[in-house]
């Protein structure tokens, strides 16, 4: 599994999860709680990621060039 932590610390998320609850916030970081992962959301939020159906990063949705698309996005899909 990819570490988001680092690529979107500090950005506006909104997190999909099973059963169609949205929760969002901004990911201050990826942790683990008794051997379990979990984001965490405006540094009190805390979700199992086993929960978590999707993560969509808000704040970058109408961000111009060069913010979008992510940094490695653009280079991953030359090769395609």
């Amino acid at each position: 599994m990819e570490d988001f932590s680092n690529k979107y610390k500090g950005e506006q998320v909104e997190l999909g999860m099973f059963g169609g609850e949205y929760l969002d916030g901004v990911l201050t970081a990826f942790c683990t709680v008794d051997d379990v992962p979990h984001i965490e959301l405006s540094g009190h939020i805390l979700v199992p990621l086993q929960n978590v159906a999707s993560l969509h990063c808000s704040s970058r949705c109408d961000a111009p060039e060069p913010d979008w698309p992510p940094r490695g996005l653009a280079e991953d899909e030359e090769g395609v």
